[in-house]
């Protein structure tokens, strides 16, 4: 089962997306970019907040938007989200020379590190193939630009397919994001990804909105199985 990962921007989302279901719960400040980051002891307070009531709950948390290559910006980040007791240490790995580095620099890190790969001019399936070689607990694919459409208009279903068989063959799990929307779900659930993130299609009106725990439910619902989910051309037509 493709499970939900929600992401949130303070401890009262945090705590309505967990009572909703979200299998994991993912830290970010969407107004600061597709990754922008919380202040650490926001981040720490969140955790050792969620600990008491659901301590089994993984946590991520994303480190921000950062310069493609600025690795020491990327290493002090990540270290700085890493202390705060987060589950897995998200970081963007943009396309270009310097993404192979980027991702053994990450891979050298303490920190259960979640390399996320920007695919808004596509995937480029060797570096799904060094990150996983690199050991990752899991890799995603994502987007920058929320506002270009949707990973499945960045990344064709037979790319997004053959990471998925990548990374499943090293024994990583594997995520996609990107702009999903509930007419997105039956295309994900077909790719039997280990994760798929959402926002924006978990608030009412744009990302950087309140997130919406009823959404939460219905998302999470469909993307189990147990409401069935609609192609997108059905969702088009209601």
């Amino acid at each position: 089962m493709t499970r939900l990962l929600t992401s949130v921007r303070d401890l009262a989302e945090a705590r309505e997306a967990a009572a909703a279901g979200a299998d994991f719960i993912d830290l970010k400040e969407p107004r600061a970019g597709a990754l922008g980051a919380l202040a650490p002891a926001d981040v720490a307070r969140i955790v050792c907040a969620l600990r008491e009531t659901y301590p089994d709950l993984p946590v991520s948390a994303t480190i921000g938007d950062l310069q493609a290559g600025d690795h020491a910006a990327i290493i002090h980040h990540a270290n700085r989200i890493g202390r705060c007791g987060v589950d897995y240490v998200k970081a963007g790995v943009a396309p270009g020379p310097t993404a192979r580095e980027t991702l053994t620099r990450m891979g050298a890190l303490r920190w259960t590190m979640v390399p996320v790969l920007l695919c808004d001019d596509g995937l480029d399936l060797r570096l799904v193939e060094h990150a996983c070689e690199l050991g990752f607990a899991a890799v995603m694919a994502d987007t920058a630009r929320k506002d270009n459409g949707s990973l499945f208009h960045c990344v064709p279903l037979g790319v997004l397919d053959s990471m998925v068989r990548i990374a499943h063959a090293h024994e990583v799990m594997v995520g996609l994001a990107g702009a999903l929307r509930l007419e997105h779900v039956w295309r994900v659930r077909a790719l039997l990804p280990d994760f798929a993130g959402f926002r924006s299609a978990l608030c009412s009106g744009a990302r950087t909105g309140r997130l919406d725990a009823a959404r939460v439910r219905e998302l999470r619902a469909v993307l189990s199985g147990a409401v069935q989910a609609m192609p997108h051309e059905a969702v088009k037509a209601r």
